[in-house]
């Protein structure tokens, strides 16, 4: 929402568990420390664009086992497709702004649905008073429902709004929020607060869909509209349901921690965090072009049913922004993510994939573990090196390592090199790409930085002879395995 493009972004990892006991699946006592989590190669599924993808991204299966995906800024959109990650196709509009002098008179942004009944349920986040040049404008959520699976959408009015009116300047409100089915009779919506940028609750029971009430001091006894709300802390909107362990998850972009933050919940309200990111970010700047990329506005999709019940696999999608580019420029991007549960708390939980892309065109090629966007996007995958650590380990020495491209005319070289050296080869500095521990470890294989001097390109491998592709300059450190 253009609102929130002045606030940090939210972002939400769909998610799949692979759970080897009933016991695992139904414990009360689960031990977030025995989380393993990895989070595959990046994919751009839509984009670039202007003028979309400004909300999270959510997605249904159709009757006919086709999907349906909308993304929405200002006005909604539905996008066709054959998979949820089929999602390049044309758009057609299906919420648009309300009449002046209305609560959305500046926008209506689809952010979450969910089946109730015979019908589609939609969380909508709508905007009013708004002058956007002057960061003025007043946040809300209604709800609406649909009889033809999101093509037409019947509203039925707000349902959250803040405690304070809007201003002259500044944002006010309480919007951004995503809906999550608690399997309890019970619908719940996690929502930023623009006073204060903290994350509260709201819920509504499935037979009252229009008398939404907040948690607020141990209880859900304020109303949605205006009523006061206990901030459960910063863990983001972005929100869904462990289907198989009864728990609830959101996760946040969080600058300050270094990344995307999962956090989870046994009671929908008291959320813990996993200590290590699922996904590594520089920076977290709104203000564009900036020299950082930007993770925002994520949903939590199950790949096999849609939605944000999540099970055995995992989609990790959210808006992106490249570095150095502005808002003309967003992708939606997915990534398939697994977490396991383990016998034993493990010393490093997360691992992002330090995936290989080849031009064979150009005859170049890309490793990276961030997206591949603009004159990158006719790279294809090749194979997955090794998964990066999402930040130092600690009372383990580790390399941090960046991805640099050449300055050169006409160079199309990229090389991942120690963080802090780019520079010294006649390289730019692009993103952090991870940390690899610098001795081998239990679990981990080597990486190795190679290249193809006929082809003027590096690339890495997790093979002594660089797989024949090329020659092996030099070992950059151990990587964790699947």
């Amino acid at each position: 929402m253009k609102g929130a493009l002045l606030l940090a972004g939210v972002v939400f990892a769909l998610a799949s568990l692979d759970l080897s006991t009933a016991a695992e699946a139904t414990s009360s006592d689960f031990c977030i420390q025995c989380l393993k989590v990895r989070v595959g190669p990046p994919q751009v599924v839509r984009g670039p664009f202007a003028d979309e993808l400004d909300a999270p991204f959510s997605t249904l299966k159709l009757p006919d086992g086709s999907f349906r995906g909308f993304s929405a800024n200002a006005t909604t959109y539905a996008i066709e497709g054959s998979t949820v990650e089929d999602m390049g196709g044309q758009r057609v509009a299906v919420l648009q702004p309300g009449a002046p002098g209305s609560d959305s008179e500046c926008g209506r942004w689809l952010t979450s649905i969910a089946r109730n009944g015979d019908k589609l349920l939609g969380l909508v986040h709508q905007e009013r008073a708004c002058d956007y040049a002057k960061g003025r404008t007043d946040k809300s959520m209604a709800i609406a429902t649909s009889a033809d699976d999101g093509l037409s959408w019947t509203d039925l009015g707000t349902i959250i709004t803040g405690e304070e009116p809007p201003k002259a300047t500044g944002i006010t409100g309480e919007g951004d929020c995503t809906m999550v089915d608690g399997g309890d009779n019970f619908f719940y919506a996690y929502c930023l607060r623009n006073a204060d940028g903290q994350t509260i609750v709201a819920r509504a029971s499935a037979k009252s869909l229009t008398d939404w009430h907040k948690y607020h001091d141990g209880t859900w006894s304020e109303p949605g509209l205006g009523g006061e709300a206990t901030a459960i802390g910063f863990v983001g909107p972005g929100a869904g349901s462990l289907e198989h362990l009864g728990w609830f998850a959101t996760v946040t972009t969080d600058p300050w921690f270094g990344g995307v933050r999962l956090s989870l919940a046994k009671d929908k309200v008291s959320f813990v965090d996993l200590d290590e990111p699922l996904v590594t970010i520089d920076g977290s700047d709104w203000q564009r072009p900036a020299a950082t990329d930007l993770i925002a506005y994520a949903s939590v999709t199950n790949p096999e049913t849609g939605g944000n019940a999540i099970r055995r696999r995992f989609l990790l999608s959210y808006v992106y922004v490249p570095p150095g580019k502005g808002f003309e420029s967003r992708y939606l991007v997915e990534q398939e993510v697994s977490l396991s549960v383990e016998s034993t708390p493990l010393d490093v939980q997360a691992g992002m994939a330090l995936t290989r892309w080849s031009d064979t065109a150009r005859h170049s090629y890309v490793t990276s573990t961030g997206p591949l966007t603009g004159d990158r996007l006719a790279y294809h995958r090749d194979t997955i090196v090794a998964y990066m650590l999402t930040r130092a380990p600690v009372g383990v020495a580790s390399v941090k390592l960046a991805e640099c491209s050449s300055d050169r005319p006409g160079a199309v070289d990229q090389v991942l090199a120690e963080d802090g050296s780019c520079g010294t080869e006649g390289y730019i500095r692009e993103r952090t790409a991870g940390w690899l521990y610098v001795a081998e470890q239990p679990g981990t294989v080597p990486v190795y930085l190679c290249s193809d001097a006929a082809a003027q390109t590096h690339f890495a491998s997790n093979a002594l002879d660089c797989e024949g592709l090329g020659r092996n300059e030099a070992l950059l450190g151990y990587g964790l395995t699947a």
